[in-house]
């Protein structure tokens, strides 16, 4: 019987309906951000996908801002203590960069989080920096 429960906690646990609970607790999930609307912003680069997230990577080195976690192999990259930049909102405020493959070896970047006017400021500094 003891077998049994454990089994199915197991089950229940490692099922794709609340596989990403674990991460939600740890702190390392996503799904907010594949959701977000309001706070989206795309932004259009002639750099292959691995140069731009490399790109983002050192953006938010250049500006001290801090990499909560990231994938190097999805190429995403979630950062907070925004205030170094951007004074109008918390330090765990969290902005989320991914970076897909376009066309003819371009890339889309997309500049994503809670609050759509960091998310904004974020993307336009991002778009002077990429054109450097």
């Amino acid at each position: 019987m003891k077998y049994l429960l454990m089994f199915t906690l197991v089950f229940c646990m490692s099922s794709c309906a609340v596989l990403d609970y674990p991460k939600r607790i740890a702190g390392y999930s996503i799904k907010n951000f594949e959701t977000e609307q309001d706070g989206r912003f795309s932004l259009d680069s002639d750099l292959e996908p691995r140069k731009a997230y490399n790109k983002c990577n050192l953006f938010l080195f250049e500006n001290n801002i801090q990499t909560n976690f990231k994938s190097d192999k999805k190429m995403y990259v979630v950062a907070s203590k925004f205030t170094l930049i951007y004074e109008y909102t918390l330090d765990s405020t969290e902005v989320a960069f991914f970076v897909y493959e376009a066309d003819d070896n371009k890339s889309k970047i997309d500049v994503v989080s809670n609050n759509s006017r960091l998310a904004k400021f974020v993307y336009d500094k991002l778009v002077v920096y990429m054109q450097k």
